[in-house]
């Protein structure tokens, strides 16, 4: 079953809608996908983080591969659903969000779950300020499933919804995320956050 989701988060109302669900016969769950987006907030870093036991499966040089297609998207015109975006500038890799969206997707494969609720109850927006991130505008992308950096991305270009987070020109920073997990449903889970501060 291929199930792609979509969820738009303004201000304080939620709405969640499926986009698209196609049916298919195979022995493996295929990939899916999640998005959602807040603006008018203002995250303040708690005190302290709590602790996280999970080990940190996004390298580096992944989280650079991630940037370079996600801005290579960014530097043109691109078509999201029926949307026309124009070129917008470049995100840059936060630190803060890195470790948010890392440890979600960790969180995710190790406990064989997906979506944009934290088995705490945490929203994407609790998660970047836990890091330490202090947004005034914040989304997030999540796909499961999906083994490599650029199959994501253009899974999530094809998708109205998480094309619209990546293309959102109020964003300046972006955070990758990515665990591999055998035993999971979807072995692959990916996060993007993305953030204005």
């Amino acid at each position: 079953m291929k199930l792609v989701y979509f969820s738009c988060v303004l201000a304080s109302m939620w709405a969640i809608a499926a986009c698209q669900t196609e049916q298919e016969k195979t022995s493996t769950p295929s990939p899916v996908m999640s998005s959602v987006h807040k603006e008018g907030g203002v995250g303040q870093p708690e005190s302290e983080s709590p602790e996280y036991s999970g080990a940190r499966d996004a390298t580096m040089a992944l989280q650079q591969e991630v940037l370079i297609y996600v801005n290579e998207a960014r530097s043109q015109t691109c078509l999201c659903g029926t949307t026309v975006y124009p070129p917008v500038p470049a995100l840059t890799l936060n630190s803060r969000l890195n470790g948010a969206a890392d440890k979600y997707a960790v969180d995710m494969a190790t406990y064989n779950y997906f979506s944009h609720t934290g088995r705490d109850g945490s929203q994407p927006w609790d998660r970047m300020t836990r890091e330490g991130y202090i947004w005034t505008s914040a989304g997030e992308n999540i796909a499961a499933g999906y083994p490599t950096a650029r199959s994501v991305v253009d899974a999530w270009l094809s998708s109205p919804g998480h094309c619209q987070n990546i293309m959102n020109p109020y964003f300046q920073n972006l955070g990758v995320g990515y665990a591999y997990n055998a035993s999971s449903t979807y072995k692959h889970y990916w996060v993007n956050d993305f953030g204005r501060k």
